[in-house]
């Protein structure tokens, strides 16, 4: 049942202290890929109905004679009478016999068929020139397969000269809505002896705000709300070879114009009608963002462009950007404002290349990326960078992951994916990814396959300040050609539908706030995300993909007062049912009313996924973790390298990386303090300068000790990215980013919270130590695997040995430590599955990342809580006499929430090993 009911005092709980946020979502938190796979561009949101308009697939390829009443003729493609550069090949009719009462024409089929709908006008373009022995009209018209016509209109002649001709035809209110039809253009009863030639053919319904996209896919695509568009590919944009990759500039201005290209990475023909403008306004008309990528040098054969060739590739996507984003003026931009649309695109992301992991020579990251990277950040310092392989030799902005696997189960445990992230590192695109458990009749997933999705989703708007959006790929699939098993929605010419994947879309995409909220979850099965608007709306999102419902407490702390009637959107039934073109609603959301207050049963169904939605008066405060280090990073397009540091007694920004030196990290990294003047605010002390405060002097931002406490004291204020501070004794002030540095003005600038550049909090004494858990026992090595146990002077030498280790720098960062036993040089303590063991250091980069821990103030306030350096939520836990690295609660052993503030704290004591 979906009503709210009365939970066990012992049950699951569910709180959200919805009045204290941890991140703002982002607009692009949900987006999907659109590429030309699945015929879902050609022939899908390409509303032109006819196939093959330009001859060149397959030759005259969905073409056919057409004759009636005796008339007869042939088609052929002819490539003597092109209609310019772009067009050569046109279809060549010979009216061999056609007097009155007689017909001869060229059919098209159209993509698998040609949906029409009653009472609908269509629009019919086309080129068209006689041999000059041809005097007459011809019709044009919409019809059966068996020659019922459904609608028609007429051109009056048809000269000797290539020319454009254009009508419209009406269905009437009876016209059924199937697919067994035909577009036709004949002459009726004339011609007989002479030749028609034809190309580049169209045949449009009404389109969705005029662009030129088909409108129910449109429709349905931008009911998601979407954030973003990952165009255009894929696959797609690459290309097997060097000659079919997506190049844009064939596939801009009229459609004459362009040649078309092979889409040899899906198997078939691509008239390029839609283009690289069709994408953006796609995007635009939906209120998302255009997420762009641009080909790279790298094709689906392996062909890599080599670098003293690459240079043409790379003004090739400046000249892209360009015309996206350029002004009017700027030739690329002057291009666009001519194909009517003078103001620029609101493009933020750029992708170089796609999926170049697949490149093993690799250039990618020796020349490749950097050569885009450095050119592109020259012009437009603003925009962000994506990466699609693993760079060490440049800066990323964004990293690109992809996720597939036909395990229903797969996304739900992945729900924790992102967790550990590195804050400081490159943010995270997760650019593909769904439950590929469609079928060969059906290119759609199960309810059980959205399930895992949505648990997945819960984990990557919970991590939002690293997770800048996620595509789910792909978009659109005609269900009579696919080459990807599943697919978020489905069309045949006529009609299209959701699967339950793109219900989970929907509900995440209309119940989700502007901000997420400190939430927890006590119990099982659940995977759950808090978000809230400013004003108050408080969204719950519930992934259940158990086979029970799961009755549980809701709590919201932090408000004076709820509405009391909420709204349940709730997306239920058999885990194993699809829906398809004659079932489009077997899985379909019901929203229904339930009773909301500050705390409320509610029981979620088996195998769901619910949104509840409750108004609230909660104000809004960013939850900072006091006595922490952190690091700040500027949000100011084209800075948003730099991190607040100190220099020379004064508060500045530095650009600050993973590469960069010890000193650089030390000035860049701040223990957050609670307030001097007011605990419920904060300052900021400097890790390279103990006792040492920012604070302002008028306008400065200077580093001191003394001054006041007063101007030592900043609170945190929730900004559109990131958090703001603003000054405790001049409110209306705010720390900001001016011109490299810092100052105190009104702007209120952002800053988003990365982990400490320098990882150790506490600086820990190198050499031989041992290590007490909270229960009085000792860490150490047994078998290779790490344990706890009691450990006295009267123990066996070898105890005594396996309970002391030397503490060294960390393998993986020497701000941080690793442990290294005494009795066996070089095999250190690492963490693997989670779970503590001693290996010897087998030099790779992985290896001294799992045997790296960061020293930070015991959580229990007494001793050492040892964080792991690649999983910053997860510390070195004693549990039942075994060593995980644990999260505070979490689906592992070791994450169980019960004891674990004294379980992760340790005391150095004298080495028992001397």
């Amino acid at each position: 049942m979906t009503t709210a009911s009365a939970a066990a005092a012992d049950g699951p709980t569910l709180s959200a202290d919805v009045n204290r946020t941890t991140t703002s979502v982002n607009k692009t938190q949900f987006g999907d890929i659109v590429e030309d796979i699945n015929h879902s561009v050609e022939g899908g949101l390409g509303a032109n109905m006819v196939r093959n308009s330009t001859m060149k697939e397959n030759g005259i390829g969905d073409w056919s004679a057409v004759t009636a009443g005796g008339g007869a003729g042939a088609v052929a493609l002819d490539t003597t009478q092109p209609l310019n550069a772009a067009n050569g090949n046109s279809l060549k009719l010979s009216i061999t016999a056609n007097a009155r009462g007689q017909r001869v024409g060229v059919a098209n089929d159209g993509f698998y068929g040609i949906g029409l709908r009653p009472s609908t006008t269509y629009t019919a373009t086309f080129f068209a020139k006689s041999d000059g022995a041809f005097h007459g009209g011809l019709t044009v018209d919409l019809e059966s397969t068996t020659g019922t016509v459904y609608a028609k209109a007429t051109v009056r002649s048809v000269g000797s000269k290539w020319t454009k001709y254009s009508v419209t035809m009406t269905t009437d209110r009876n016209t059924p809505v199937f697919t067994a039809n035909r577009f036709v253009i004949a002459a009726d009863g004339v011609g007989a002896g002479s030749s028609l030639y034809f190309d580049v053919v169209t045949c449009r319904p009404p389109t969705y705000h005029d662009s030129g996209l088909r409108s129910d896919l449109m429709t349905q695509l931008a009911a998601t709300k979407p954030g973003f568009f990952r165009v255009p590919g894929g696959n797609y944009l690459e290309g097997n070879t060097l000659s079919t990759y997506f190049d844009w500039k064939k596939s801009i201005g009229a459609i004459e114009n362009r040649p078309g290209h092979q889409d040899d990475a899906w198997g078939y023909w691509s008239t390029d009608q839609v283009g690289l403008k069709g994408y953006l306004d796609m995007a635009e008309q939906t209120g998302a963002q255009p997420l762009l990528a641009v080909f790279a040098g790298y094709t689906l054969n392996h062909t890599v462009v080599p670098r003293d060739q690459l240079a043409p590739y790379v003004q090739d996507a400046l000249d892209e950007i360009q015309y996206v984003i350029g002004g009017a003026d700027t030739p690329w931009g002057a291009k666009r404002a001519a194909d009517g649309h003078p103001a620029p695109y609101d493009l933020h992301y750029v992708e170089i290349g796609n999926e170049d992991w697949f490149d093993g020579t690799g250039s990618y990251n020796s020349y490749r990326f950097p050569m885009f990277r450095d050119a592109i950040k020259a012009a437009y310092p603003q925009l962000q960078l994506i990466a699609t392989a693993t760079v060490t030799s440049s800066q990323v902005d964004v990293i690109d992951d992809h996720y597939y696997s036909g395990d229903t189960s797969y996304f739900t445990n992945a729900a924790h994916a992102y967790d550990g992230t590195s804050r400081n590192g490159p943010k995270h695109l997760v650019g593909e990814y769904a439950t590929t458990n469609g079928t060969n009749d059906n290119p759609t997933g199960t309810l059980a396959g959205a399930v895992s999705e949505a648990g997945f989703m819960t984990g990557m708007v919970r991590n939002a300040d690293v997770v800048i959006g996620a595509s789910y790929a792909p978009a659109l699939a005609d269900v009579s050609s696919f080459q990807w098993p599943t697919n978020e929605i489905a069309f045949d010419a006529s009609t299209s539908y959701g699967s339950p994947s793109y219900w989970v879309q929907h509900i995440f995409g209309n119940n989700t706030g502007d901000y997420v909220v400190q939430s927890s979850f006590t119990g099982t099965g659940l995977n759950e995300v808090v978000t809230r608007t400013k004003s108050g709306t408080v969204y719950i999102t519930v992934a259940n993909p158990t086979g029970s419902p799961v009755t549980t407490q809701v709590a919201l702390n932090g408000t004076t007062s709820i509405r009391p009637k909420g709204t349940a959107t709730v997306l239920t039934g058999d885990p194993n049912a699809r829906n398809s073109i004659t079932a489009p609603n077997a899985i379909a959301p019901a929203t229904s009313t339930f009773a909301a207050s500050k705390s409320f049963g509610y029981t979620f169904p088996a195998n769901s996924v619910v949104a509840l939605k409750v108004e609230t008066s909660a104000p809004m405060v960013p939850v900072l973790n006091v006595n922490r280090g952190l690091s700040l990073h500027v949000t100011t397009p084209g800075a948003t390298d730099r991190s607040v540091a100190v220099a020379n007694g004064v508060g500045t920004t530095n650009a600050v990386s993973a590469s960069s030196s010890d000193a650089d990290k030390l000035n860049a990294t701040f223990l957050l303090r609670p307030g001097l003047a007011d605990a419920n605010c904060y300052s900021l002390e400097s890790r390279a300068n103990p006792g040492q405060y920012l604070r302002h002097q008028g306008d400065r931002i200077l580093l001191g000790a003394s001054g006041g406490k007063q101007a030592a004291t900043f609170c945190a204020v929730q900004a559109t990215t990131g958090v703001s501070f603003r000054s405790y004794d001049e409110p209306g002030r705010y720390l900001s980013y001016h011109d490299g540095g810092l100052r105190l003005d009104s702007c209120g600038d952002g800053f988003t919270v990365g982990e400490p550049w320098w990882r150790s909090d506490i600086s820990v004494p190198l050499g031989h130590s041992s290590w007490q858990a909270d229960n009085g026992n000792f860490l150490r090595h047994q078998n290779y695997v790490a344990k706890t146990s009691p450990i006295t002077a009267s123990n066996p030498p070898t105890d005594l040995q396996d309970a002391t280790f030397d503490l060294v720098p960390g393998l993986a960062d020497d701000s941080c430590y690793s442990f290294e036993a005494v009795n066996f040089p070089g095999y250190y303590l690492r963490h693997y599955n989670f779970q503590v063991v001693l290996n010897q250091n087998d030099k790779s980069g992985l290896f001294a990342e799992d045997a790296t821990f960061c020293a930070t103030t015991g959580h229990n306030g007494q001793g050492i809580s040892w964080q792991a350096y690649a999983y910053e939520d997860h510390y070195l836990r004693q549990y039942a006499g075994n060593v995980y690295i644990g999260a505070n609660g979490g689906p592992r052993v070791g994450d169980t929430a019960a004891g674990w503030t004294d379980d992760t704290s340790w005391l150095r004591a004298a080495p028992w090993a001397g």
